[in-house]
């Protein structure tokens, strides 16, 4: 194995990759990577051609595909699951993007309503990264997010978010549109599901990116899948809706900026702060 020359992420050389593939690795391109993971087209000599993608915490995406068992999922081998890394192989589905298909607004929001369904009946013991789908575990869910922005503004690292902005956000994330959403149907939420992680095959959809899926609403995958392409979601999901899933958002940032990815602490701050006045203005 060796270190990404950029990240603290290990990968797996050619060779021991030809050994999982069971050919030589006569093709191998990089297509995404950040911080957290790194994602390789892998072509053998054979003509085989796999997907590659290495992850650090914080990441299920091993996990769930360890138990879960639905057609909406491409094969996947996992060949690493340690604490600090886990690494997949997965075939390469030719086939479209959901973002690079021509759609009307209702076609969207139809395909977003059919997805969330499929996604209810995957089988298995599926992981979760956390819990909102009690008014409970939303409080806490949110107070651990604030305490990370808290602990930013308070060494520094936060310039744009104040604690004036903490205390505005503690109060709208009990706006009553948002609770009543809290109260709408809960399920498995991929809690990504944008347009680009949805291929478009002949025989029906398939989901990539199960990294860090929650329990909670339901309409949050529509909300994520719409906004996506760039339609908007309040035409089609509730505003509380849309609350939770800007929510949802900063909270992520705001725990990467202490956990995960601490050099990016500037760009979270920002981002924060945008989403803030997103908030801000879906209170009614």
């Amino acid at each position: 194995m060796h270190r990404h020359p950029s990240f603290d992420l290990l990968l797996h050389d050619d060779e021991e990759l030809a050994e999982y593939l069971g050919s030589p690795v006569s093709q191998r391109i990089t297509i995404h990577e950040w911080p957290l993971s790194c994602v390789q087209r892998m072509v053998t000599e054979q003509g085989g051609r796999y997907i590659y993608k290495v992850q650090a915490p914080p990441t299920l995406e091993a996990k769930f595909y360890a138990c879960a068992q639905s057609p909406l999922l491409v094969p996947v081998r996992v060949i690493e699951a340690k604490d600090h890394m886990t690494a997949m192989l997965m075939e390469e589905i030719q086939a479209p993007r959901l973002k690079d298909v021509p759609l009307k607004d209702s076609e969207a929001a139809s395909i977003a309503t059919d997805l969330i369904d499929m996604i209810s009946q995957i089988h298995g013991d599926l992981p979760v990264m956390f819990d909102i789908s009690t008014e409970e575990g939303w409080a806490a869910y949110i107070e651990a997010a604030l305490h990370d922005i808290s602990e930013c503004i308070h060494e520094g690292s936060f310039k744009e978010v104040d604690i004036g902005k903490v205390n505005e956000l503690r109060e709208w994330s009990q706006a009553p549109a948002l609770l009543t959403e809290l109260r709408s149907p809960s399920g498995y939420v991929h809690a990504d599901l944008k347009a680009e992680n949805v291929l478009v095959t002949n025989d029906g959809y398939r989901v990539l990116d199960w990294q860090r899926p929650i329990r909670g609403p339901v309409s949050l995958d529509a909300a994520a899948l719409l906004h996506s392409l760039g339609i908007d979601p309040v035409r089609y999901v509730p505003i509380g809706i849309m609350q939770i899933y800007h929510f949802l958002h900063l909270a992520w940032y705001a725990q990467a900026a202490r956990k995960w990815v601490p050099q990016g602490k500037p760009w979270f701050d920002r981002l924060i702060a945008e989403i803030a006045r997103d908030l801000e203005l879906k209170q009614i």
